[in-house]
């Protein structure tokens, strides 16, 4: 009885703290249920956002983009939908909703690294379920909300936050267990907690919840994605404190699959300067904490320096990721891929830089 009674009293004071926490907008939080069902309902989804001024803005201004290249406008919400198509809509709706959140907390550095962190782990869970033959528009997406029980407790109280971020850099102790201490649960179970109150997909959750997770064997599945991303953005420096055993790159490398290992990144240098040119840094700033690399040596594990290309050559015949075909049409879509992603990632940047700026001017 007494030990129902203590469970009691937690869970009351847990749902006390996350009832400061603001919900995304019931227009975001329907969109993505929509988004979520097998058979999107297209015509019910475009009504829904063409409520919108923000949402339709955006679906109109990313479809009439030149990543698309289409020969005539798109003028209706309804035909953006169908050209943007299911994944591209989920980060869409997700980057526009988690900027709402930046109105709690704006101006504060602990801000900035926390959306450089998810930014981060967005684009390497991208390559890195590109390496693994997943779906890379759904690794972003979950490498972008994957720490929303962090950014929730930041702007539900960004004081009391900022303090233990603080102490966390400061006494090199453990923020999840400081996150504890302070609010009764860490940021992994906040967001789960969030996420599940909002009703939004398991693999939401799974994300939020478990990211800290050592994958524990199976498959290389979502969660080892976003687990692997996470753990790749602290090892580039990107991560919201120092963490207390900073993983090193070639180390997280050499737990990859194999190929995955030899699909990725080809090392540190060349993940961050992807990294970098996706989320719009400056080529002179530094990331938040200096980047985990081991010694320069040969590791027999790790993909050799070059890019794609070198790594297809040094990996040996029949065992690049996909059959090239004639050489100059590989190349040609090699180039057209990259493209693509760029604009993708560059188009998500700008849309969450004009949000900003209108919160920050019109709000």
């Amino acid at each position: 009885m007494a030990q129902l009674e203590a469970q009691d009293r937690e869970r009351q004071a847990k749902d006390a703290i996350l009832s400061k926490i603001p919900a995304f907008p019931p227009i975001v939080l329907r969109a993505l249920d929509l988004l979520s069902k097998d058979g999107t309902p297209f015509p019910e989804l475009a009504r829904l956002i063409e409520s919108d001024a923000t949402l339709s803005a955006q679906v109109l201004r990313m479809a009439n983009s030149a990543l698309f290249a289409l020969t005539s406008p798109v003028e209706t919400v309804q035909h953006g939908l169908v050209v943007l198509g299911v994944s591209r809509l989920h980060s869409l709706v997700l980057t526009v909703a988690a900027t709402n959140y930046m109105r709690g907390a704006f101006r504060t550095e602990a801000l900035t690294k926390c959306w450089r962190h998810m930014l981060a782990s967005a684009v390497i869970g991208r390559e890195l379920a590109r390496a693994s033959s997943q779906e890379p528009d759904r690794a972003y997406t979950l490498g972008l909300i994957h720490d929303i029980g962090r950014l929730g407790l930041l702007v539900g109280y960004p004081d009391a936050y900022q303090g233990i971020l603080t102490e966390a850099g400061r006494d090199a102790v453990s923020l999840l267990d400081l996150e504890k201490l302070r609010f009764g649960m860490d940021h992994c179970e906040a967001g789960r907690m969030l996420m599940s109150q909002w009703g939004l997909p398991q693999a939401i959750l799974i994300a939020t919840g478990r990211h800290h997770d050592p994958p524990q064997g199976g498959p290389f599945d979502m969660l080892h994605v976003v687990y692997f991303a996470c753990r790749f953005a602290d090892a580039l420096g990107y991560s919201v404190v120092a963490p207390l055993q900073p993983a090193v790159f070639e180390e997280l490398a050499a737990m990859l699959p194999d190929g995955a290992r030899s699909r990725f990144a080809a090392d540190a240098d060349t993940l961050r300067q992807t990294v970098g040119s996706s989320i719009g840094e400056e080529e002179s700033a530094p990331p938040a904490h200096p980047v985990q690399t081991a010694p320069r040596r040969d590791v027999a594990s790790a993909t050799p320096p070059g890019g794609e290309m070198e790594q297809a050559d040094a990996a040996g015949p029949g065992s690049s990721p996909e059959p090239l075909g004639d050489p100059e049409r590989g190349l040609a879509s090699m180039a057209q891929e990259i493209v693509r992603d760029f604009l993708i990632v560059a188009l998500t940047v700008a849309i969450f830089i004009t949000i900003v700026l209108g919160l920050k001017y019109l709000g």
